[in-house]
């Protein structure tokens, strides 16, 4: 594979197609190299001249100490450019290579001309879930994470399908040094690009995995609607999804970069780039609703003449017939009220006395319990009557006794 020295480092580099055509440089994810887009490349260097390289630590470039920053990749990247003496590149950058692709949109805009951004994120996870994993590459290997990796990289369906697909990059990322992998996960653990989305200028697509358990759907959605020429794309595919999905992946992106998706929407007014690749939509044609004329206003019905006598219904006149000699004047029949109005009236002139003939039962019902308490009062004092009487009367009895004694007594003495 040849090398290019880049800033005094050497990197494994590969160019193809025709020098005279755009360049399109794809930079790939954590734990493979550039042979991911072996499926991708030859579709597109039909149409571009394609620049594919092995990240720092990983593939065949050169492996420094850790860790890694994103900023670092992306100076990485520039130096790549100015090495190649290209000034201007469309981004095909994959998950981590994705990541780059933010920064270098943000900090180098001068240097991009179009971007897609396949299953990446401008913020991923907690920091301990990177430091875990930093932990288990250094006590166990990859081998301790490579059977994790693949069911995130491949659907299942795709696993059983193409076995070998799925042992060749299982070869890749076990080929990975264990000390540059991790410097990786610093740098992704590190990375939050999300303030700047919102000032990028170029069109970008973002490319999605329905099944992708890394970076979902919806992440890769939250980017294309903060780019302002954000567009998204989603394939039957998990994380890895320009080799699952590799000829959708190559027709969208090629559709993207070279103008024809563009050309063929009708619903986005302008997209912004830089003054030689700007382009306008026409805008959808709206027709206003005609209105509607004003409906003519309704005639109001005559109101019936109060009668003054009690008891008596309103009487509305009839229309006036034809004057005829012996018409006699006719009279509308009585205002009958309906039925289910006067019902509502009875029972609402029944409620009162409802209310006055329960309110009685409850008084009834009340003065009955409390005689049969008294009675029942009554009842158990009457013994303890008695035996108070009985005791009264048998006291009243020894006093007469004894005034009677000493009565005796005294008459005897004398």
């Amino acid at each position: 594979m040849p090398q290019v020295i880049v800033a005094g480092e050497p990197f494994n580099v590969v160019v193809e197609g025709d020098a005279s055509a755009p360049a399109v440089v794809l930079s790939h994810a954590l734990g493979a190299d550039m042979r991911q887009f072996d499926r991708a490349a030859p579709a597109l260097k039909r149409q571009f001249r394609v620049v594919r390289y092995d990240t720092r630590g990983l593939g065949g470039s050169v492996v420094s100490p850790g860790p890694y920053s994103i900023g670092q990749l992306g100076h990485d990247a520039l130096a790549l450019l100015d090495a190649l003496k290209l000034e201007k590149v469309d981004w095909i950058g994959h998950s981590e290579g994705g990541m780059v692709g933010l920064w270098l949109l943000a900090e180098a805009p001068e240097r991009i001309r179009r971007a897609v951004l396949a299953n990446t994120v401008a913020q991923i996870g907690g920091a301990e879930i990177w430091n875990e994993r930093i932990r288990t590459v250094h006590e166990r290997g990859l081998e301790g994470l490579a059977p994790s990796v693949l069911a995130n990289w491949f659907t299942r369906r795709f696993r059983e399908q193409h076995p070998e697909e799925v042992c060749r990059f299982e070869a890749i990322l076990l080929g990975t040094d264990p000390r540059s992998y991790a410097a990786h996960c610093a740098a992704i653990r590190d990375a939050d690009l999300r303030a700047g989305l919102h000032a990028i200028k170029h069109p970008v697509l973002v490319v999605v995995g329905r099944h992708d358990p890394v970076t979902p759907p919806g992440v890769g959605a939250l980017i294309a609607s903060s780019i302002p020429g954000g567009r998204l794309v989603t394939l039957e595919a998990a994380h890895l999804s320009p080799v699952e999905a590799a000829d959708a992946f190559v027709e969208a992106a090629v559709a993207f970069l070279t103008g024809e998706a563009e050309r063929t929407m009708q619903t986005q007014q302008t997209i912004i780039g830089d003054d030689e690749d700007k382009f306008t939509i026409p805008e959808p044609i709206h027709e206003e609703p005609k209105p509607r004329p004003p409906r003519p206003p309704r005639p109001l019905a005559p109101k019936p003449e109060a009668s003054h006598e009690p008891g008596s219904f309103a009487v509305t006149p009839a229309a006036p017939a034809a004057p005829t000699p012996a018409a006699a004047p006719t009279l509308a029949a009585p205002h009958k009220r309906p039925a289910k109005k006067a019902a509502a009236k009875k029972a609402a002139a029944k409620k009162p006395a409802r209310k006055v003939a329960a309110r009685k039962a409850t008084k009834k019902t009340a003065r009955r319990g409390a005689a049969k308490k008294a009675t029942r009062k009554t009842a158990r004092k009457a013994p303890v009557k008695r035996r108070a009487a009985r005791k009264t009367g048998a006291k009243r009895s020894a006093k007469k006794a004894t005034r009677k004694t000493r009565r005796s007594s005294s008459r005897r003495r004398r």
